[in-house]
């Protein structure tokens, strides 16, 4: 799993992070790493820090993950594009760089 997911499920569950990470591990288990980086960072996205909402996402995922990118990367209901998440949560200004 890519740094800026890591990243971003730290910020948005905080003291839940590591139940998420856990999730996520069975969820590459389970699928024999077929989850790419892009589903996970929607299922990220679409749970906004919300864990009952983190877990059904991990669940439709399981049931077919073309519809957790239809829901995280395209508009309701003209259809039109408006994320990809084979970017990063930085590439798509979702997660701020901290300053040093």
């Amino acid at each position: 799993m890519a740094l800026d997911i890591y990243q971003q499920i730290d910020k948005d569950f905080g003291d839940r992070a590591n139940e998420v990470h856990e999730v996520l591990n069975v969820l590459d288990a389970k699928t024999k790493g077929m989850i790419s980086n892009r589903v996970i960072r929607a299922i990220v996205y679409l749970s906004k820090g919300d864990i009952s909402t983190f877990h059904e996402k991990v669940k439709l995922a399981q049931v077919d993950w073309r519809d957790v990118l239809m829901q995280a990367e395209y508009s309701y209901p003209d259809g039109e594009r408006e994320r990809d998440f084979d970017k990063t949560f930085y590439e798509l200004g979702l997660l701020k760089r901290k300053s040093t």
